[in-house]
């Protein structure tokens, strides 16, 4: 999926790349597994612990096999790591594909999202996105002209699909809890005991509310389109114009890095939009430091 230069600079870049995507991506998986307060055990959690299951593929193994191909030129290397890059990338697109689709629902049907969101379909829908994934990711290994020759049709059909959606799901998201908000807020004005003081405290708690849903939308839609759009130009780039159009190396590292930095700034995006998730790795990291101490004394004993 991806080429990188051959230089042992780049080897130590993606080798930084793959400690810090292992290291935030095992951090949400243990916040969400162990999770001390119970709080992290709806739907969308676990779609966001399926999301870092995803970026952490990225991370290990597909990070240290691109080195590893520099290094030991070999083509049963070089088809790992194309398939690991293409399997993590491609479960990790479809499941923030699924998030934003869940919200939505969950927001625009809050009476009937029991009938939809339920845990069987949850389990069908993790199901369907590692199937599509693993598809995708093994097909181009078949070495087939016809897939070969379309690698980038089928690239763009499937990241502008998530593009789009991910960004209409999000702007939708918006508008429905903003109306919300209001609605209700005009519903309490018109309340004869609310004083003028209450509703303009309320009014302050709202804008506050819509500056956080503002500010959480737009770092998730915002990655989202800065990590994967300059890769999807340059590829059809060096796709459809061919020799015509010579893409410099040093604009191809940093389309590539962008693309590569996703999975480690996803699981950090989501867990700052989440106060639980903060709460709960900010209690499991001191119940670990805590026991270390423990252990420390007794062992200095």
């Amino acid at each position: 999926m991806f080429d990188s230069p051959d230089s042992s600079a780049y080897a130590a870049v993606y080798l930084s790349l793959s400690v810090l995507t292992s290291l935030v991506n095992a951090l949400v998986i243990i916040t969400i597994w162990r999770d001390p307060f119970k709080n992290l055990k709806g739907i969308p959690n676990y779609l966001i612990f399926n999301l870092a299951v995803s970026d952490l593929l990225v991370g290990i193994p597909a990070e240290l096999l691109i080195p590893l191909r520099q290094w030991y030129p070999c083509k049963s290397v070089e088809k790992a790591a194309d398939i690991s890059v293409n399997l993590g990338f491609n479960a990790s697109g479809l499941t923030l594909l699924v998030l934003p689709i869940e919200r939505l629902i969950a927001i625009s049907y809050p009476l009937k999202r029991a009938d939809f969101l339920t845990y069987t379909y949850l389990r069908l829908g993790i199901l369907g996105i590692w199937l599509f994934a693993g598809l995708i990711a093994f097909l181009p290994e078949l070495e087939w002209d016809s897939i070969f020759r379309n690698r980038a049709i089928i690239s763009d059909a499937i990241g502008i699909l998530i593009l789009t959606v991910t960004v209409a799901c999000y702007a939708k998201i918006f508008s429905l809890v903003k109306k919300e908000w209001h609605r209700d807020l005009t519903e309490a004005g018109c309340t004869e005991r609310q004083s003028l003081t209450e509703n303009a405290h309320q009014k302050e708690r709202i804008k506050r509310r819509e500056r956080k849903l503002i500010r959480c939308v737009a770092i998730l839609v915002g990655l989202l389109i800065l990590c994967w759009t300059p890769y999807l130009v340059v590829e059809n780039i060096a796709q459809f114009c061919g020799k015509k159009c010579v893409v410099p190396d040093a604009l191809k590292s940093i389309v590539y890095g962008l693309v590569y930095l996703h999975p480690v700034v996803n699981p950090i995006a989501y867990s700052l939009c989440s106060r639980k998730f903060r709460l709960a790795l900010w209690k499991i990291i001191y119940k670990t430091v805590q026991h270390c101490a423990t252990n420390m004394r007794h062992y200095l004993k």
